[in-house]
């Protein structure tokens, strides 16, 4: 009777223990498929192991068509090969920028698109390190928008500095010259 007693309650407490397992892995790949930002886990190699959706949305390609690939990457533009596995090759050596670095990838349909990555160690439970995660974000948009905005004050600056007038821009805060055209700096 003891051992049955004993046994029902071991069977109870593995019961609960497996639904706050299964509780917390559903929370955890619930936060990862509602992510934008594309998700890639690589080995010390260079070996993709995993992807999330997002990843996929973003590249075209499917997750068992991405996971097992080695560089180069079905997702690198061909004529950015050699440039990608160098940026690769000085993030996997740990020289990575700070800011991450801006990388050119293609998606499965050959549309080309601009991209920002950041490269981390990835760290299993012991602190030994298994690889590298990557987060991608699509920055074509931006890019484009951050482009046109400078050929707009190139622009601009073109039409200021051939005028007759002399023109001046003053920080009043900092008592400090901003800009000042052609005309103004030969007066």
């Amino acid at each position: 009777l003891w051992m049955l007693l004993g046994t029902w309650r071991h069977m109870r407490r593995r019961s609960q223990i497996q639904a706050t397992l299964v509780q917390e892995t559903n929370f955890r790949r619930a936060m990862e498929n509602s992510m934008l930002t594309g998700m890639r886990a690589m080995d010390r190699e260079g070996r993709i192991t995993y992807v999330n959706p997002a990843f996929c949305a973003m590249t075209g390609f499917a997750e068992h068509e991405l996971v097992g690939n080695e560089p180069p990457y079905p997702f690198w533009p061909r004529d950015a090969v050699d440039e990608n596995m160098r940026l690769l090759q000085q993030e996997i050596e740990g020289r990575s920028a700070i800011g991450g670095i801006e990388v050119r990838l293609q998606r499965k349909d050959r549309l080309v698109f601009d991209t920002r990555i950041y490269i981390s160690p990835l760290v299993d439970p012991k602190g030994q390190q298994t690889g590298w995660i990557t987060s991608v974000t699509n920055i074509t948009e931006a890019k484009r928008i951050r482009d046109q905005l400078s050929a707009s004050h190139e622009r601009f600056t073109t039409v200021l500095e051939g005028l007759d007038a002399g023109v001046s821009v003053l920080s009043v805060q900092q008592g400090e010259l901003l800009f000042c055209n052609r005309t103004y700096r030969h007066w």
